[in-house]
């Protein structure tokens, strides 16, 4: 009966243990809605979204019979919050005229100029956008030479805030017709860029990381973003480090307001990790880096491995349609 009832109680208090962890794991996200998901906890919990959800399904099975319409409810309500990423999974069915003209373009947050000049000529290869965030002003004319005459500068501004460059390079034939500054404090500019009959806007930048403290001004720069695409016409292309999951709050509804759609969701990528904790780090797990169009269809994308960056490279390319 001592044996019997030990294991009773043993079984109660783990019974209840896991409930406690799966009201928890609603409670995280229902803290990644508070401010708009314009706060530090919630975008890092946005950030763990994967982890959350999993132990939620595993504290709901373990045990199934302790209060399990409870558990079911609250384990069906936190997966039916987070529905929407399942269009990441699933690729658009829109056709893509064979004769639209398209760009190629190719983001990477350099972690203070980690690569080489030769390692972001590889890159480049190929490419007609390059930009560069956390670039190391000093690295520019170099980078200029070993890139070749055919690539221009076409905007630079420094990041105050991290004590960095933004840089956006671009090769012939494509040229800058037009530059706009981003409003607000958020580097970068939106260029207009022409090549023969075709047009497009591109906007290289970074957000300023929430996960330390800079949620403000990371909300600051999804409204600038916001701001810049609704008033441009024609295709529009979004990319760098936003420092935004798929699933934080605030970026899903800069992502819905500005009609602008991530080539991971054009073509049901999934959510390729672009963020480890070292450079070259074989494990990137954190979805941060994107390529955003409007009124433009990603026909692909590529994330590569960058030896002297924390971050992965994105090259995507986008028709013009």
């Amino acid at each position: 009966m001592t044996t019997d009832g030990a294991r009773t109680r043993w079984g109660t208090a783990a019974a209840r243990a896991s409930l406690a962890v799966l009201v928890l794991c609603v409670l995280a996200v229902v803290l990644m809605h508070v401010k708009g998901g314009r706060t530090s906890l919630g975008v890092v919990l946005a950030g763990g979204l994967p982890v959350i959800l999993l132990v939620a399904v595993v504290a709901a099975l373990l045990p199934w019979r302790h209060h399990r319409w409870w558990r079911l409810a609250l384990v069906a309500g936190l997966l039916t919050s987070q529905v929407s990423l399942l269009d990441h999974l699933v690729a658009d069915d829109r056709q893509v005229p064979p004769d639209s003209p398209t760009i190629t373009v190719a983001t990477l947050n350099t972690a203070w100029a980690g690569p080489t000049d030769a390692e972001l000529v590889d890159l480049a290869e190929g490419a007609d956008v390059l930009a560069l965030q956390e670039w190391a002003p000093d690295r520019t004319e170099g980078l200029g030479r070993a890139l070749g005459p055919q690539w221009r500068l076409a905007d630079s501004d420094h990041d105050d805030y991290i004590g960095a460059d933004v840089d956006v390079w671009v090769r012939a034939p494509w040229r800058v017709v037009a530059s706009e500054p981003l409003a607000g404090r958020q580097p970068g500019s939106v260029l207009r860029l022409r090549s023969g009959d075709t047009e497009v806007s591109v906007i290289g930048t970074r957000l300023q990381n929430p996960a330390f403290f800079a949620a403000e001004r990371w909300g600051e720069g999804l409204d600038s973003l916001r701001t810049a695409t609704q008033g441009t016409d024609g295709p529009v292309v979004v990319l760098g480090d936003l420092n935004a999951p798929p699933s934080a709050v605030a970026f899903h509804d800069f992502v819905r307001r500005s009609g602008v759609r991530d080539c991971t969701t054009q073509l049901g990528a999934g959510f390729p990790g672009t963020w480890g904790r070292t450079r070259g780090a074989g494990f990137a797990p954190v979805p941060i880096d994107h390529v955003l169009t409007r009124d433009a269809t990603c026909t692909d994308l590529v994330v590569t491995r960058e030896r002297g960056s924390d971050h992965r490279a994105l090259t995507a390319t986008v028709a013009l349609d």
